[in-house]
């Protein structure tokens, strides 16, 4: 029975996946499905249902976790996008650069390193370095809520990977 409802679901995020990549056009709909089908019945005969482990310090993503990650990622970097431009364009807005160094609550791996890299890619920020549980960040304005955007990223990626990282604030200058 495990094995079914693991093909099923295989199947459906797979045929999702081509729905998606042909932008929802219909007529590669039975293709796509069969498509999908075997893709999946390959999967379960390479990766069996309950045949994998999880090493430890690696971490199973949650789907609503990762939806709310990337809401927040992408929400975020539309507003501060629009914030630098229009400090580069009216001169008038206060720019302040300056760095920052947290202590950062998540676990070492795949959750640090992913805070780091999407705190560059956002813009206003800057991961200069990250080092054991400290990481330096260039910020545009230091006058900006630096410290609490930190931590609800932290937060949504905690949550993504499905652990709790221990309540502290950790900020320093």
């Amino acid at each position: 029975m495990q094995t079914i409802k693991t093909a099923l679901l295989r199947t459906l995020s797979l045929f999702i996946v081509w729905w998606a990549l042909t932008e929802g056009d219909s007529s590669g709909a039975v293709f796509g499905a069969v498509v999908s089908l075997l893709v999946a019945l390959v999967s379960i005969r390479l990766f069996p249902p309950g045949t994998y482990a999880v090493r430890p310090g690696s971490y199973r993503l949650r789907i609503l976790g990762v939806l709310s990650f990337t809401g927040h990622f992408v929400g975020n970097s539309v507003i501060a996008g629009v914030d630098v431009a229009r400090r580069l364009l009216l001169p008038r807005l206060p720019v302040d650069p300056g760095s920052l160094t947290l202590t950062t609550r998540l676990p070492e791996g795949s959750p640090r390193w992913l805070l780091a890299n999407a705190l560059s890619l956002m813009p206003g920020t800057l991961s200069v370095n990250l080092i054991d549980d400290q990481l330096e960040l260039h910020c545009l304005d230091q006058r900006m809520p630096v410290t609490a955007f930190v931590r609800q990223t932290e937060a949504r990626i905690a949550a993504m990977y499905g652990i709790t990282p221990p309540d502290d604030s950790g900020a320093q200058s």
